[in-house]
């Protein structure tokens, strides 16, 4: 299935109006997070190599993204991922992508998936196990999976009772963004780098965490590179079609699932009553329990179909 934004006319004023009134993008919304930390220039390149670098715990000094078009066609049905796919300059490959509420369906087994079918993809036919790099499947959730206060989670393979590691060649990262919450009362000398990008993603709408960010003076770099690429961004009609038409293609998308679903579910209760009918019918004819226009009336089933299941059973006697 190809997937398409439609922009039509309503939604170029939309974008008009909000470069005129100096809104900024939301970077929760998936294709401006795609965005924001793909592009090929200074800005984003260093953005996408500092909020790698304060996930994965290393030094991120080179990105390559693989998958650079924002809304990629599919042909097997499922929703397009706007995700970030890319190589470091050791070869290790990182997934990163945000995930909204809508779309929560089961986020572990989603990930796990992901970070298989990236170790899988990773190795050439014929190379040796030993060339195998790092994989990162990273996820920012605007929604709680794991049930404490703790931000970020990271995932490796360990021993399933004394817990030591059997490697770490693979991870899976869970950055949950409602959690930033805790950090309000924080000060804004103690936040860590993967805490002032997940501020930055939810500063878009949420007061508090722009009122953070405002008192951040230790990360003043990264604050100047993401406010210059995030204000030129949302100075571009192009982003704000592509956040509106993108927010509208979601909705219409969710909507028709929506639709689709409710009708397959009440055309399942039509044919389980037929069917519970039919056989309501056989047994009072078998009994022979009326004449088939009574029993017709009994099961709420036409005359025609009662007459043909009597001959049906006719024929079975003979």
């Amino acid at each position: 299935m190809t997937y398409q934004i439609i922009v039509g006319d309503e939604i170029k004023k939309e974008a008009a109006q909000a470069v005129a009134q100096g809104r900024l993008l939301n970077l929760k919304n998936d294709i401006v997070f795609k965005s924001f930390f793909s592009k090929e220039c200074k800005e984003s390149t260093y953005c996408r190599n500092k909020m790698l670098s304060s996930v994965i715990g290393r030094k991120v000094r080179e990105t390559k993204v693989l998958n650079p078009e924002l809304l990629p066609s599919r042909t097997d049905g499922k929703f397009p991922r706007l995700d970030i796919h890319c190589k470091l300059e050791d070869g290790s490959e990182v997934d990163v992508e945000i995930q909204n509420s809508m779309y929560q369906d089961d986020q572990i087994k989603r990930s796990i998936y992901y970070a298989a079918t990236l170790t899988h993809n990773s190795l050439s036919s014929g190379e040796p196990y030993s060339s195998l790099a790092h994989i990162y499947q990273i996820m920012f959730m605007d929604f709680k999976t794991i049930e404490d206060k703790k931000l970020h989670h990271a995932y490796t393979f360990k021993e399933r009772d004394d817990h030591t590691e059997l490697s770490d060649i693979v991870q899976i990262h869970y950055i949950e963004l409602p959690k930033i919450k805790e950090l309000f009362d924080k000060a804004a000398s103690e936040l860590s780098e993967l805490e002032f990008w997940s501020i930055l993603i939810m500063a878009g709408e949420n007061e508090k965490a722009r009122l953070l960010l405002n008192k951040l003076t230790k990360m003043q770099e990264e604050m100047d590179m993401a406010e210059a690429l995030l204000n030129q961004m949302s100075r571009d009609q192009q982003e704000w079609e592509n956040q509106i038409g993108y927010e509208r293609f979601v909705h219409d998308c969710i909507s028709r699932e929506k639709y689709a679903f409710m009708q397959g579910e009440k055309q399942g209760i039509q044919q389980g009553e037929r069917i519970n009918a039919l056989a309501n019918a056989k047994n009072l004819l078998c009994m022979n329990l009326g004449t088939p226009e009574q029993i017709a009336k009994a099961v709420s089933l036409p005359l025609e179909q009662v007459l043909a299941l009597k001959d049906e059973l006719s024929k079975e006697l003979l």
